[in-house]
């Protein structure tokens, strides 16, 4: 079920202009582009926002062991610019944790708003080397440490044309990234046995 659509960098309720569905306004932010969301994610969900999207949907693939996809937010409708995927599962160094993979168009402000930047785009936070890299469909993304927060971890690279970001809660959980992590674009396959779970604590940006 679609719920309201909220603030792409603070996850505040926004008010939508009528009939239009690409720009809203935040009381905080001025004009955004309307992150939309699910209560529960499913995979006719998943199908329908990648079916016409602008920007890739990642997913670990294999999923690491435990681990399911717990939340989707799209910003944009229809052709979403930016996507997220929330992951969750067990934490490397024990407990819990959960991963937010955002693919989005510059400007767009969602991976800085799970990251905790101000701005809508990394800056130059992306010089000098890279931290560590993924492989996102074949490719490989290096990704550069992002300063947040003590209570999580972010990186940020290039994937497809567009901004590819990881964080995760908590900061040790980038431990996930010391052996390469695999993704997919549910673009191009969305798996029927994609191993699906109940809603996410960070799914929306600010939380």
């Amino acid at each position: 079920m679609k719920v309201s659509p909220v603030c792409p960098r603070c996850g505040e309720t926004l008010v939508v202009r009528p009939g239009s569905t690409a720009q809203a306004w935040c009381h905080v932010h001025g004009a955004v582009t309307p992150l939309h969301h699910t209560v529960l994610v499913a995979h006719d969900a998943l199908a329908a926002v990648t079916a016409d999207a602008r920007v890739p949907a990642w997913v670990p693939d294999p999923m690491p062991v435990g681990w399911s996809v717990t939340g989707l937010a799209w910003g944009g409708e229809p052709g979403a610019r930016a996507i997220v995927v929330d992951c969750a599962g067990p934490a490397p160094l024990g407990g819990s944790a959960e991963l937010v993979l955002v693919a989005e168009e510059p400007g767009t402000g969602v991976g800085c708003g799970y990251a905790g930047l101000p701005g809508p785009d990394p800056g130059d936070v992306i010089e000098g080397p890279s931290s560590v890299d993924v492989k996102a469909a074949g490719q490989h993304a290096p990704l550069w440490a992002v300063p947040t927060t003590d209570d999580r971890a972010a990186f940020v690279g290039e994937a497809y044309g567009v901004w590819l970001w990881l964080v995760m809660w908590p900061m040790n959980a980038a431990w996930l990234l010391a052996e390469q992590l695999e993704l997919i674009d549910l673009r191009d396959r969305i798996y029927p046995d994609l191993p699906l779970g109940p809603p996410s604590e960070h799914l929306l940006p600010g939380r």
